[in-house]
């Protein structure tokens, strides 16, 4: 289920021919067809596109290409669900309503909303592994937030703060001049701080009627869209680097009772304690394979608080150390 929409590349190839560069170019080491370009109804490799807008910002030496394609795209590339956003009550009621449904978009994007201190974050992740590696997803996806509250409110928007994970790409006056607040860098969370205030206004179009008709249009999509195992599986991956990864913790982000999802996972034959313990043995034989991590980082992004207590998942699974899997892995 590793699939974004293809309106994922509006404006980028204008971006690209005003570099000089050609979109096709671009599009072929991945074996993506130019029909897809701006078509809302055909997929492709999320990690497709995040390797294309990674591989083309360092082509093009343009460290904010994913923050100008953010701003010449806005919510254009999310097709219904702008249109559900935008005729919401509230801003923060039609933030929640993307958030919700934004598994119809890319089932590999995990938006979500935190209340803290009198605030909320909108924090990003995706179910990609070593999500630190690839700002240009990460701070595009995040700008698409800021803008996508200041269609809602119709209005100019400023956040509290934007705090990213990865060190800064650009000048940090380019951070500024995008995102218009404070931009912290080396935190433990991709994530935009909005003021609860700004989220209590009223969505300038808003409109109940359509607001309704869209979301039983989504309800419908969703339904035949998307598994609860699946669903579950997008939130674990989001969770474990934050060490927060429980079925309580799952269940809030579903909107169900803890009992009722360890029902429903039940009847489909999954038990949730084993389900964590084999994402993680599957991410973890692909960070060691596939990343230079340390082994005390890949323990803290599988959501083990003791590199001891990883190692020793980890000969369970394996039969060996980390250390050396890694070196059979990777020869």
């Amino acid at each position: 289920m590793d699939t974004v929409r293809g309106t994922a590349f509006l404006q980028f190839g204008d971006l690209l021919a005003e570099r000089g560069a050609a979109l096709r170019s671009h599009l072929a080491p991945h074996r993506i067809d130019l029909s897809v370009v701006g078509n809302y109804e055909k997929k492709f490799s999320y990690k497709s596109l995040v390797q294309i807008f990674e591989g083309s910002a360092h082509a093009l030496a343009m460290p904010e290409l994913g923050l100008e394609l953010a701003t010449r795209q806005q919510s254009t590339l999310l097709g219904p669900l702008q249109h559900l956003a935008q005729t919401a009550p509230t801003a923060g009621e039609g933030l929640a309503a993307v958030v919700r449904y934004m598994h119809l978009y890319s089932p590999s994007i995990l938006f979500r909303l935190e209340r803290r201190n009198g605030c909320t974050l909108l924090c990003f992740d995706n179910t990609l592994p070593c999500i630190e590696e690839i700002p240009q997803i990460v701070e595009k996806s995040l700008l698409h937030g800021k803008l996508m509250m200041a269609e809602l409110l119709g209005t100019p928007f400023q956040p509290t703060t934007v705090l990213l994970r990865h060190p800064p790409q650009a000048e940090l006056s380019v951070y500024r001049r995008y995102f218009d607040c404070p931009v912290l860098f080396g935190q433990d969370h991709n994530a935009l701080v909005i003021a609860q205030r700004d989220l209590q206004r009223p969505c300038a179009r808003h409109d109940a009627l359509l607001h309704s008709i869209v979301r039983f249009y989504l309800e419908a999509h969703s339904d035949a869209g998307e598994k609860l195992g699946f669903a579950v599986e997008r939130h674990i991956h989001a969770l474990l680097p934050k060490q927060r990864c429980s079925l309580e913790q799952v269940a809030q982000l579903l909107d169900l009772h803890p009992r009722t999802l360890q029902r429903r996972l039940a009847n489909d034959g999954i038990d949730f304690e084993e389900h964590v313990d084999q994402i993680r043995r599957h991410r973890a034989e692909q960070l060691l394979g596939h990343s230079d991590l340390s082994i005390a980082r890949i323990a803290q992004e599988l959501g083990y608080r003791r590199t001891t207590s990883f190692c020793r998942a980890h000969h369970r699974w394996f039969g060996m150390a980390p250390i050396e899997h890694r070196r059979a892995l990777k020869h």
